[in-house]
C-alpha cells in the first residue's frame, strides 16, 4: 500500500512540476511576443510619422 501511495505521489508531482513549467514557458513566449510587438508597432508608426 505504501509503495502505490509513493507512485502516486510522484506522479501528482510530475502533473505539478509540469503545469508550472508550461505556464512559466507560456508567460516568458507572451511577455516576449509583447515586447516584440511593442518595438514593431513603436518603429512602424515613428517611421510613418516621419514620412509625412
Amino acid at each position: 500500500m505504501h509503495k502505490d501511495n509513493y507512485i502516486f505521489g510522484v506522479g501528482v508531482l510530475a502533473i505539478l512540476l509540469t503545469t508550472v513549467y508550461t505556464a512559466v514557458l507560456a508567460s516568458q513566449l507572451m511577455a516576449t511576443k509583447h515586447k516584440v510587438d511593442y518595438l514593431y508597432f513603436k518603429d512602424k508608426f515613428s517611421n510613418n510619422k516621419t514620412s509625412h
